[in-house]
This record gives structure tokens, sequence and C-alpha cells, in this order.
């Protein structure tokens, strides 16, 4: 059932776009660095749950949208900053309903025009959708209330990357707010987006995979609003 329905939603969004043109558009090769980070990081991995079907669902949901991540601004560090909400209520009649409520934030900030890399990723995952208020461990389930995770990545100007793993921190969103959905459909599966905004705010507290004594910490304020997308799916 997950495996159809993670073959479906990936043939979806190949066939659609990411929106019209963007006034505040991320180049090609920023782009690129952060899926890279993403990918070499989250591939094949079961860090952010017991679910090993996790990550090409991620993959295929948040890639196509990172582009209209907003620009946070605090002195002279920028951030981009993205929310993703997602809604999925997918029956069947052998038992294995794909039922899921959660949010994902994906940040990154200090792209190099020249080496194409990029200084730091975030990805962090919680459980339902706003308002919500998780507490950042190692690992979690998507159906646990009040818990989430979460990675930090690190990209050296050679390209090798370094990944610390939440050991704290949080996850806040106060709200959300959307405009009108664009629907697809296929394989008796629709699948709506919904552009909008999310409020609330994130610290988090990781430690490196391959050494627990190295640790990272990050936190950002979006209480004004951040660019958010709700993916809605629904199934017969």
């Amino acid at each position: 059932m997950r495996r159809l329905l993670l073959l479906t939603l990936t043939a979806v969004v190949a066939c659609s776009d990411a929106g019209g043109v963007d006034p505040d558009a991320i180049s090609g090769p920023e782009l690129a660095a952060v899926r890279h980070a993403l990918d070499s990081a989250l591939a094949g991995d079961t860090l952010l749950s017991s679910d090993t079907t996790l990550y090409p669902t991620l993959a295929a949901l948040v890639f196509p949208y990172i582009d209209r991540a907003s620009r946070i601004v605090t002195g002279s560090d920028t951030t981009r900053l993205l929310g993703i909400e997602m809604d999925i209520r997918v029956p069947s009649d052998t038992g294995d309903s794909l039922i899921a409520d959660f949010t994902m934030l994906l940040g990154w900030t200090g792209f190099d025009t020249l080496t194409k890399t990029i200084d730091s990723v975030f990805f962090i995952v919680g459980s339902g959708r706003a308002p919500v208020n998780d507490s950042l461990r190692a690992h979690f389930f998507i159906d646990t209330a009040g818990t989430g995770t979460g990675l930090v990545i690190h990209q050296d100007t050679d390209s090798s990357l370094s990944t610390w793993l939440a050991r704290g921190g949080h996850l806040v969103t106060t709200a959300s707010s959307y405009g009108a959905g664009r629907t697809l459909g296929g394989a008796g599966l629709s699948w709506t987006t919904y552009r909008g905004t999310v409020n609330g705010n994130f610290s988090i507290t990781a430690k490196l995979v391959s050494d627990t004594t190295n640790v990272r910490s990050s936190a950002k304020d979006f209480g004004s609003g951040a660019r958010a997308l709700k993916v809605r799916i629904r199934g017969s």
C-alpha cells in the first residue's frame, strides 16, 4: 500500500510543476547544493523514522518546492526557510491504511557561489499540523504527538558532508494559513497543494552522528511568517 502510494506520488509530482515565476527565486546551483546535502544525509536512512520508506516520500514532496523558501534575515545572516504541512488520508481494504499529519521545516544558510556548496542545511520533522509544540529527539514516530526530530547538515567547500542528529530542542508552530489549492490526481489518489504561511520558531541541539561529543545548535524565529506549503492527499 505505502510503496504504491510513493510510486504514484512521485509520478504525480514529476508531471507537475512547482508553480509560476517567483520574484525571489533561488538560483539553480544553490538548489542543487541543498538537494545534494539532503540526499546524501537522508537517502537510505532511518534516522527520521522507523519507516524506511519515509525518505522517498520526503524527496518526492519537498524537492520540487524548496525554491519557494522565505528569506529570514537576522543581522548579517540570511536563512532560507520553508514550512510544509502534510495531511494524508488513504484508506485500504487490507487494513494497511495510511493516515498521517506532520510538519516539516527545511532551511539553509551560507551558499558559496564559488564552490557551489552550502554551509548548513537543517531539516526538522514534527508530528501534527499547526499548532504544534514538539520536543526534538534522536528518533520519533510520526503518529506520536508532541515529538519530533531533525538533522543539521554541514558541507565543506570540498563538498564533503557532516551530519548532526537532534538530541534536544523544539519545533513550535502557532498558526498557518493558505490560499486556494491546486489539485492533481491519478491511480485513485488526489493531491492538492496549497501555498501560504506558517508562524512559529524552532531550536535544535544536535550531535555529530560519528562523534556524539561534537555538538551544534541552531535556532530561528519565524513568528512574523515564513512561506509554507500544505499537501493534502486523499485516496479511495
